[in-house]
């Protein structure tokens, strides 16, 4: 017998009706056409569908899309499998184009069930993701396969952050010093906007302004207030536009007119955020224009900027979005994408703005799937602030507990909100990818390790605080939904790794670490303190532009599901062996000493879960032990102790 929710389709439908238990077994693939026709449609048909076998497919769309989609395209469709093939109807292109999307996943799953019906459509209209092609440029054959996949997951945003401090990868005729030396051509970027569209996919750059703008004032110094130098570092600098020089509007006025040119979208996000308030405070020219204009403070002077350049942006028919900082009484039209912690959304609910939520969605942290997933973005204050805090108490993310108290900054003077102004005006969600450890060889396993668990939240009604069985089920659905997806993660990792010379026993092995979480990593003791206390980053930093990410750590998968599956179905044998591997490879492979002070631990870890299960070591005694071990072995940790300690406490918690 099959179990009551036997599919793997990942985001889950939000209406779903299972018929027989039997699976269609249709032979060859037909498009039939129930109306009028459309290219898109068909097109995204054949490229999923065509080597399938799944039978004939009977589409059917009411009205068809001919230009980009819209914010609030209409996305619901409905599948139903029968006797005589697969029928997916929707009202137009926009919905169709989902429904292909979860039939491509049943396909592939073979969970093509007759009797089953799917009636779907999103929870939210905006569901995207960020990607960071500043600090690393990403090939934009890379940003295509991207694109495959947010399709695939159901997303419908791709905000591409093209300038920073390092870079502006934007073409620029009006002003050619400002692209840097790798930066995509118009045709490039035109062409990534039409792959889109015929995808469902939006496309919204973002050019930050005024801050993160290193890069633009070596280019332009004029621009700036200060002379300033290239910098290969990452983290906040205190490079900013000169808001009081009418030089920049003019130059402003050019780069925009450019960006709209290429990109169609309602939205242009002018990022807005980490201005260093120093640059101006401490210039007497800034003083001086904050006085005549009664500006109040640097503060006021920002909101003067932004004020401009919204304006100029809307006389381009075009909405703002930015970040937390950009939230002002007299900008009323932006759209807030919040970053900085759930009481900084409330803050912009409070002043009826739009909110896009992406704090609780930072890939680059390299936090595990379920911390993302247990996260609603219009959740109540009190009820996200709680899990906020849960997240310092995961033995997962001790090694950066410190770091997690930093967005506690913002939290005085919290406003309260009610849930129907939430619902009103939160539009969705976005995940983001910031890139100070991605490039190209690394993006495919750090995107898709996680991003369909955010993919679900934005699109499926989902039930919080999320059962210890839903999460289950997620990470089964989350293991499946990678077979769809343009690259497998986990494959991408195991690929990576074979040509570094790696042994797939050696690769197995490896599989059982993760890295140390992001603030650990990049930053180091002594600019996470900066970090935390709010002052200018240290300039010696471990990670900069030309770190080449191209060691092991850089490899494996943020998320280790090889140590979720060996705690599930925990066994002696299981453990037996994975030690065994572990001192065999240990003797024909010089690891580097940083993974083989992790192996030594990986070996002492299951030696202690074998002790426990021959009943030669107490529970209690067990977890003490493993707590002991769970440290950072240089940039590793040791994915299976939280998985081994948490087994033990249910354990223990089921024997009482």
């Amino acid at each position: 017998m099959l179990n009551q929710n036997p599919i793997s389709v990942l985001p889950k439908p939000n209406h779903l009706q299972m018929g027989a238990n039997a699976r269609a077994t249709p032979s060859g693939f037909a498009l039939r056409w129930q109306g009028s026709a459309d290219a898109r449609v068909e097109n995204f048909a054949r490229e999923l569908l065509l080597e399938s076998h799944c039978g004939p497919l009977h589409l059917h769309v009411q009205h068809v899309q001919s230009s980009t989609p819209p914010v609030q395209a209409d996305e619901s469709h409905r599948i139903s499998i029968r006797d005589d093939g697969i029928h997916l109807s929707a009202s137009n292109t926009w919905g169709a184009l989902r429904g292909l999307a979860t039939l491509h996943q049943l396909v592939v799953a073979n969970e093509l069930f007759l009797g089953l019906t799917i009636h779907d459509s999103p929870r939210f209209h905006w569901r995207g993701l960020l990607v960071d092609v500043a600090r690393h440029l990403l090939p934009v054959e890379d940003l295509f396969a991207v694109i495959d996949g947010l399709a695939v997951l159901k997303m419908n945003v791709l905000h591409i952050h093209f300038s920073d401090d390092q870079a502006y990868r934007l073409p620029s005729a009006a002003r050619p010093k400002l692209p840097s030396a790798e930066h995509y051509s118009k045709q490039q970027l035109l062409d990534l906007v039409a792959y889109a569209a015929n995808r469902g996919v939006r496309i919204i750059p973002e050019v930050d302004v005024p801050g993160h703008v290193t890069h633009w004032l070596t280019a332009y110094p004029e621009w700036g207030m200060y002379e300033v130098q290239p910098s290969e570092r990452f983290g906040v600098h205190k490079a900013c536009l000169n808001p009081t020089d009418e030089l920049v509007y003019t130059a402003l006025e050019a780069i925009f007119s450019e960006v709209v040119e290429i990109f169609p979208d309602d939205f242009v996000h002018v990022g807005g955020d980490e201005v260093n308030p120093s640059w101006w405070s401490e210039n007497p020219q800034a003083q001086a224009f904050i006085a005549t204009h009664s500006l109040g403070d640097v503060r006021g002077l920002q909101n003067y900027f932004l004020q401009r350049l919204c304006a100029m942006l809307e006389a381009k028919g075009k909405r703002v979005i930015g970040w937390d900082e950009i939230l002002h009484p007299d900008i009323p039209n932006c759209v807030v994408q919040n970053w900085r912690g759930i009481t900084t959304r409330d803050r912009a609910l409070a002043l009826n703005r739009d909110c896009v939520v992406s704090g609780p969605f930072y890939l680059d942290l390299f936090f595990p799937a379920d911390l993302h997933y247990g996260f609603d973005v219009e959740g109540s204050q009190e009820e996200m602030l709680a899990l906020e805090d849960d997240l310092a108490k995961d033995l997962r993310l001790q090694h950066i507990a410190k770091a997690l108290a930093w967005t506690h900054q913002w939290r005085e003077g919290a406003v309260n909100i009610d849930a129907a102004q939430t619902s009103a005006q939160v539009l969705g969600g976005e995940a983001c990818l910031w890139a100070e450890l991605v490039d190209s060889q690394t993006l495919m396993p750090r995107l898709w390790s996680r991003l369909p668990a955010v993919a679900e939240v934005l699109w499926s009604n989902i039930s919080t605080p999320v059962a210890p069985e839903a999460m289950h089920d997620l990470y089964r659905r989350l293991n499946s939904s990678w077979r769809a997806l343009p690259n497998d993660p986990e494959l991408c990792q195991n690929q990576a790794l074979e040509k570094m010379g790696f042994s797939q026993a050696q690769q197995t092995v490896l599989s059982y670490l993760e890295p140390v979480k992001w603030y650990g990593r990049l930053l180091g003791e002594q600019a996470l303190q900066a970090r935390l206390s709010g002052t200018e980053m240290p300039q010696a930093r471990p990670y900069g532009v030309n770190t080449p990410l191209d060691k092991v750590i850089d490899f494996i998968m943020p998320e280790s599901m090889a140590a979720r599956r060996l705690a599930t179905s925990l066994d002696a044998d299981a453990l037996s062996q994975l030690k065994v591997d572990c001192q065999a490879q240990a003797l024909n492979f010089p690891w580097p000493e940083e993974v083989q002070g992790a192996l030594d631990v990986l070996v002492d870890a299951c030696d202690l879960m074998l002790k426990w299960l021959g009943g030669e070591l107490a529970a209690e005694e067990c977890q003490a032990q493993l707590l002991a071990l769970y440290q950072p072995r240089g940039e590793f940790m040791v994915a299976v102790i939280p998985h081994f300690i948490d087994h033990l406490a249910r354990t223990t918690y089921s024997a009482n």
